[in-house]
Parts: C-alpha cells; sequence; structure tokens
C-alpha cells in the first residue's frame, strides 16, 4: 500500500471542501495511484557544505486509508490525444469533445486492475445501429500480440510506432455520431481469437455476449484543469516501451472510470468518441 505524501494529502484535504465530484475524483485518483509502481529515484545532485532547510509540515488531517482502499481496482483510464498540425505534440482532450473529419487523434488506455487488454472499435450511427465490430487491440504490430496489462503500462492506439502514429476521424456515413470503443480487461487470455497484423473482424453475436456477461454500470469523471496539456515526456516513453511504466509522479489519464465490477471479474464499458456535424 502506497503511503501518501504530504502533498496528496493536502490535495485531498483541499478536494473535500469542493463538490463531490472533485472529491471523487481525487479519491479515484489515488486508488489508481497506488497501483502504480513509486518514482523512480533521481540521482542525487551535487549540494554544498551548508545543510538544506527543513521543510514546514503541511498541517493537514490524514485521510483514513479505507477511503482510498474502498475505492477499489475496478478503474480504467482513457485519454483521447488530438493532434494539431500548428503544434508539435498532442494534446488531451475531454471525452465529451466532438471529433470532426480529418482530425488527427490517438486514444492511450490505462487499467488499474491487471489482466489482459482488448478494444474493439464500432462506428455508431444515429439511429443507434452499429457497423460491423473488429477487433483493433491486441495485433502482432503492437508489441507483438502481447496485450498484458497492469497499472502503470500505457497502451496507445494506435501504437506510437506505426506510420502514421494516429487515427485521422473520417466518418463512414453521414449519419454517423459516434466511434463506439468497447474496452474489455479479462483475468485470463480470450480464447478462440487469431490475433493477426490487421484487426480481428468478429461477429456483433460475440460483442454482445460480452457485454450482458461482463457489462456493469460505471461512473465517469474528467481530469478538471488538464485538457489542453501536450503529452509528458514519460507519457511517450510509456507508449513506446512496455518495460516503461508511469509512476506515482507521472500524469493520470484525463478520463477515469470506475465500474461496478467485484474483484477478479472481466471489466467491460463502451467509450463513444463523438463525431461532430460539418
Amino acid at each position: 500500500m502506497r503511503i501518501l505524501s504530504g502533498l496528496s494529502i493536502l490535495a485531498l484535504a483541499c478536494a473535500a471542501q469542493q463538490d463531490p465530484d472533485e472529491r471523487t475524483r481525487a479519491l479515484w485518483n489515488e486508488a489508481f495511484l497506488d497501483k502504480r509502481p513509486p518514482a523512480r529515484k533521481a540521482a542525487p545532485a551535487r549540494t554544498s557544505s551548508a545543510p538544506a532547510p527543513t521543510p514546514a509540515p503541511v498541517p493537514v488531517q490524514p485521510l483514513p486509508p479505507a477511503a482510498v482502499q474502498e475505492v477499489g481496482d475496478a478503474l480504467v483510464g482513457v485519454t483521447v490525444w488530438r493532434q494539431d498540425e500548428s503544434k508539435d505534440e498532442p494534446e488531451r482532450c475531454e471525452m465529451d469533445t466532438p471529433l470532426t473529419a480529418g482530425q488527427k487523434v490517438r486514444i492511450s488506455i490505462e487499467t488499474a486492475r491487471s489482466g489482459y487488454l482488448y478494444v474493439i472499435d464500432r462506428d455508431q450511427y444515429a439511429d443507434g445501429a452499429f457497423s460491423a465490430p473488429f477487433l483493433i487491440f491486441p495485433t502482432v504490430r503492437t508489441h507483438s500480440g502481447n496485450n498484458e496489462v497492469r497499472a502503470g503500462r500505457l497502451v496507445e492506439i494506435p501504437d506510437a510506432k506505426d506510420t502514421p502514429p494516429y487515427l485521422t476521424v473520417s466518418p463512414s456515413r453521414s449519419d454517423q455520431v459516434a466511434e463506439m470503443l468497447t474496452v474489455l480487461v479479462t483475468p485470463k487470455p480470450l480464447p478462440g481469437l487469431k490475433i493477426g497484423r490487421e484487426p480481428l473482424k468478429l461477429t456483433p453475436e460475440q460483442v454482445e455476449e460480452w457485454q450482458k456477461k461482463w457489462g456493469s454500470g460505471f461512473k465517469r469523471l474528467e481530469a478538471r484543469g488538464q485538457a489542453g496539456k501536450p503529452i509528458t515526456k514519460a507519457e511517450k516513453e510509456a507508449g513506446l516501451e512496455r518495460t516503461r511504466l508511469l509512476t506515482h509522479d507521472d500524469p493520470l489519464p484525463q478520463t477515469m472510470y470506475r465500474l461496478e465490477a467485484k474483484p477478479g471479474d472481466p471489466l467491460l464499458l463502451s467509450v463513444p468518441l463523438k463525431i461532430g456535424k460539418q
């Protein structure tokens, strides 16, 4: 169990004076960070012989550990990155921000619960209908098909090594209203899936069966004040290399989901990426 730092306790104490969503997101953040590995220690800097001043203690009441533990690990974080031609790095955007045709985007996913990640993509139309589902992760083009995940391991779609390393929004029909991503985290690999270089076409019946078995309610919260911020060096490195895990000191996902799932059960939720009118 990670021991809360003085700054974390201060942030949670401040959040307690804010609205319920702010307080809830702060608790989710702590639960998510608790699953990540600790920050790597920096090399000691050269200092003068004069002793460094001792910082004053932060005068706040510690949050009861049970408040963080109660959140559990049924947490999935998703960040949508928009690549603006006028800027060097992609920037975060909130989940409800409509995407437009021709826009370049990337998606990153991180889970607090260890397991095996699957991502299904479908077009959603104005009448509620969906296109055929495709399993877009895993493929052998991304980390040789290794889809094992844990807290701190960032999965990017498309892979940062792909050419191009982004998706271009291109509605398949004039009445398409969203790109529906179904995120599934299972304790064991799903049997019978033949992963190749290209996305695997699934049947609607397969997806419906998984949704009936593992779908559950969930709540979603955004990280306030983070939209528009560019990707960090740590996030870029974690997306490129599986061995590079995000730590306590690295940014949290932009959009967090807490699912109503029991410990050890698969996690399943559908995330609509809204497409705006032209």
